[in-house]
């Protein structure tokens, strides 16, 4: 068993970023797919007891592009007024592999960014590996 900590950076965030978690993998080589899911799992874990704070920081984190530009026209990105609802693991699950998959946030584990869901990455103890969201710079 290895015990992996990924931390989640969102540039901008006032300090309500997802919290850094601990993935627990059977050996040190999975799936950029794999880890997303157990990474995801783990966010919705840490954040269970606040609901609206989960609902908020995994949106933010997985707001996807067509909702980004949408809401750019505006000249304001905000999240949707909403009850917040217990995040469904599945669900967000799916939503983060799509996030990826069009470069919403990029992943860097041993030491370079993997680029492909079904990617094979070999992690190392002590060695974080960090998911990083990508923001469009103003005017760019």
């Amino acid at each position: 068993m290895v015990d992996i900590e990924v931390r989640s950076r969102m540039p901008g965030a006032s300090g309500d970023d997802l919290p850094a978690v601990l993935v627990r993998l059977a050996e040190d080589r999975t799936t950029v797919r794999e880890l997303i899911r157990r990474t995801v799992e783990e966010q919705i874990r840490a954040l269970r007891a606040d609901t609206a704070r989960c609902r908020r920081i995994l949106d933010r984190q997985y707001l996807s592009d067509d909702d980004l530009r949408t809401q750019a026209r505006t000249g304001a990105i905000k999240m949707p007024p909403q009850a917040p609802a217990d995040p469904d693991v599945t669900t967000e699950v799916g939503r983060a592999h799509r996030a990826f998959s069009r470069g919403t946030f990029a992943i860097f584990a041993g030491g370079r960014q993997v680029v492909g869901l079904d990617d094979e990455v070999a992690l190392r103890l002590g060695e974080p590996v960090v998911f990083l969201r990508l923001v469009a710079l103003a005017g760019g």
